[in-house]
């Protein structure tokens, strides 16, 4: 009953006087608003760009060959290394490496299927590099062991290469004929879209088959243009680089020393400074949350000290009149934890409005998906920022409730 009195009492002043609670309690609005949307945007940023960059592969490790100098001559007599289809099996049986494949590029090819004839972008690979590439099958298989040994004249291709030659039919069980030779199509590809991270074009736009296939066929040759590979766990790339250096080193003639023999793309150091900016950026979010806080917190002190400058001949009436001083403080109170939920619920709303148009502006084109973060209001954010500007306001209102408190009676109504 007292609860309700009091309540039904804070309503009636800020009622009152409600031009200024608007005008005051406005800055707290917008800054909660901020701090809701901001701070899922911030974590929607991180996990969308570290989703692109994981794209490729999420450990994947690229190792191209360079070249050896001749003790005591130049760089124009160093000689090249040659990698080759040995050298992947020989990682895997380090403790830092999980798993290894070779890879070719077999170049731009003809393609016809399905009434259509494309240029495609063509890769012999290994049956591992599903897993290192992060080359998800979306329909059908993968390439098998089996079939690299076979040199089968089979392909997966990349959902736009599907698209673009069997548009909205499947592909998967199809014949194609790839440079004048015929090829069956065993899978196709999951489509990423857009990549942050590539090594030539989207694996949207690629056709894979079995290594030994496009070098028998296109390269002739048993060379390899590069090995991909995957270390144990992200931490032990640096490791797993060094000891690759010693196990190639070995059947290659070259030492770990030199350093032009081998050139390393590790797409964990991209992630890596990727982690730091976010954790940057949290931070400085962070820091606008708590300047936001205590904006709100400033807000709140000001409105109730202007409250009880306003009020001084009504608090010393109603002390005249028996009021006793814990009355009038919890009614303070309870008039500053109505305005701080009203206007952090205020907030709220109208930050989820903010993100509401951020994911309008994304669904608007393709480009701006692959830019911009799939926002997602955070109930929990939205409920803490509330919390959080209630207790400040109702610390920064102690002071103002501590003052109307100590108001004689008769000097407060000797002034008024």
């Amino acid at each position: 009953m007292i609860l309700r009195e009091l309540i039904a009492d804070s309503i009636a002043g800020i009622r009152t006087h409600w031009p200024r609670v608007l005008l005051t309690s406005s800055g707290i609005v917008w800054g909660v608003a901020l701090f809701v949307a901001l701070t899922a945007a911030g974590q929607a940023m991180a996990k969308h760009y570290r989703a692109k960059m994981e794209a490729v592969g999420p450990k994947v490790i690229y190792v191209f060959a360079g070249s050896v100098a001749r003790a005591g001559e130049g760089a124009r007599t160093a000689r090249p290394v040659h990698l080759d289809l040995k050298d992947p099996p020989r990682l895997p049986g380090s403790p830092t490496v999980e798993r290894a494949e070779p890879e070719l590029r077999a170049g731009l090819r003809v393609v016809k299927g399905g009434g259509h004839i494309k240029v495609v972008w063509t890769f012999g690979v290994g049956p591992d590099a599903e897993a290192i590439r992060n080359f998800k099958v979306a329909r059908g298989r993968f390439i098998s062991r089996s079939e690299v040994s076979a040199r089968a004249q089979v392909l997966v291709i990349g959902a736009k290469v599907e698209e673009r030659l069997f548009g909205r039919r499947s592909a998967v069980g199809e014949t194609v004929r790839l440079d004048g030779y015929p090829f069956r199509v065993i899978g196709v590809s999951a489509p990423k879209g857009e990549q942050m991270v590539n090594m030539g074009p989207r694996d949207d736009e690629q056709v894979l088959m079995p290594i030994s296939t496009a070098q028998r066929l296109f390269t002739l040759n048993d060379r390899i243009d590069y090995v991909i590979y995957e270390p144990r766990t992200r931490e032990q790339a640096a490791q797993s680089m060094a000891r690759v250096r010693v196990l190639l080193g070995r059947h290659h003639s070259f030492t770990p020393a030199d350093d032009e023999a081998l050139a390393f793309f590790n797409v964990g150091d991209i992630i890596a400074m990727m982690d730091s900016m976010s954790i940057a950026l949290n931070l400085f979010l962070a820091a606008c949350g708590l300047v936001t806080l205590a904006i709100g917190a400033i807000g709140v002190m000001n409105i109730m000290l202007v409250a009880v400058a306003e009020r001084t001949r009504e608090i010393g009436l109603r002390k005249a009149l028996g009021a006793t001083d814990r009355v009038l403080f919890l009614q303070l109170m309870c008039e500053t934890l109505v305005i701080t939920l009203a206007a952090g619920g205020i907030g709220d709303l109208l930050g989820g409005m903010l993100i509401r148009a951020m994911q309008i502006m994304r669904d608007s084109s393709a480009r701006a998906q692959f830019l911009m973060p799939e926002v997602v209001f955070s109930g929990r954010v939205a409920i803490f920022s509330t919390l959080v500007l209630v207790a400040a306001g109702t610390l920064a209102a102690l002071v103002p409730a501590i003052r109307a408190v100590r108001i004689d009676p008769a000097l407060a109504l000797h002034e008024e």
